[in-house]
């Protein structure tokens, strides 16, 4: 028996982003902010267990396995009841702003708030190099406290690391839907040697970080974790929007074209910023970072593409993504050493 749920005395819980904040002229910065509402504690339909049954059938779960404490936190997100048509509260410093719009159906919530220079000087903090605007957010009208989230402040020149996260920096093998589940929902994230220093050595040397990633929102906290545990740089963190239907096991592997929105989205916030852009060869990375470079010339300096087994990125994919680029650094690698010495002259030798 799968024993999932708990009591039905309902209460609304959030979920934030880290946020990113830019210059809008030399008086005031824009700030975006994202997250999502939704009912605490989670309580699991009968439908829900009949499609937790056929996941485990596909996965070769045990009955532990599916009781287990792994599990039960990573599929909960999935089976949360969306908090819709709910009024968002951020408070800024002194400043409060109460979001326009109200969460969607999904429960999700994104806004972009205007904050005076004097706000920002006066609330931002300067933790590890990153610049950080503290934010507390809350359901208006909910008796729960709020919860404390970050945005991270960028300058508008510089230069941005956009990076993928399956089979970029986490191992999740992507190309094998058994092993891919397992990996979501049984084991341990694990991170591809090496990947950490190198993104260290570039927020080092000033580069800011943006994860964007076709995974779903429900595994944003065990990203999280992956990234503190492991030591990838902290920076801002782009996931794809997801409700529960009927096809759990196809929507959760599927890939999307939200990828691309979110890139230009950074690319055209912070126009003054370089990009590079960092993914791999398994899904459609290399076809997203290609229609990226058509999109925005000059504006990418570097594209790197990790190099997989069961998807090698051949010549043609690489004469292709070079081509759209025009001007920059186009190449493929295996290992985080080979990465690091494609990078060097971009970003200078330590």
């Amino acid at each position: 028996m799968i024993k999932i749920g708990g009591s039905k005395d309902f209460s609304s819980a959030l979920t934030a982003y880290p946020g990113l904040g830019y210059p809008l002229d030399e008086n005031q910065w824009r700030v975006q902010i994202s997250g999502i509402a939704w009912q605490s504690p989670v309580v699991i339909s009968r439908r829900q267990r009949m499609m937790i049954r056929v996941l485990g059938g596909v996965m070769n779960a045990t009955p532990d396995d599916l009781n287990g404490e792994m599990f039960q936190s990573r599929i909960k997100p999935f089976m949360a009841e969306a908090e819709h048509r709910q009024t968002i509260v951020v408070k800024v410093g002194k400043e409060t702003h109460r979001l326009k719009k109200r969460t969607r159906r999904n429960g999700h919530f994104a806004e972009t708030l205007t904050i005076s220079n004097k706000v920002i000087d006066g609330t931002a903090q300067e933790v590890d190099g990153n610049h950080l605007l503290p934010l507390t957010i809350s359901i208006e009208g909910s008796s729960e406290s709020p919860i404390e989230a970050l945005a991270y402040l960028y300058r508008p020149e510089g230069l941005s690391i956009v990076s993928d996260i399956d089979d970029t920096i986490k191992d999740s093998s992507v190309g094998d839907r058994r092993e891919l589940l397992a990996n979501t929902f049984l084991r341990k994230f694990r991170s591809i040697d090496g990947m950490a220093d190198v993104y260290q050595n570039w927020s080092n040397k000033g580069a800011g970080f943006h994860y964007v990633s076709s995974s779903p929102w429900q595994l944003f906290h065990s990203l999280q974790d992956l990234q503190t545990v492991h030591g990838f740089p902290a920076g801002t963190v782009h996931l794809r929007n997801f409700r529960l239907r009927d096809q759990l096991l196809k929507r959760v592997i599927v890939r999307r074209h939200g990828k691309v929105v979110a890139i230009a989205k950074l690319l055209k916030s912070m126009p003054g910023r370089k990009m590079v852009l960092v993914g791999d060869s398994g899904e459609k990375d290399p076809k997203i970072y290609r229609k990226i470079c058509r999109k925005y010339p000059g504006r990418i300096q570097a594209v790197f593409i990790r190099d997989l087994e069961h998807r090698p990125f051949d010549d043609e994919r690489l004469t292709k993504l070079q081509s759209s680029m025009g001007e920059g650094i186009c190449a493929r690698f295996k290992t985080a050493h080979e990465l690091k010495e494609l990078s060097a002259n971009l970003l200078g030798r330590p």
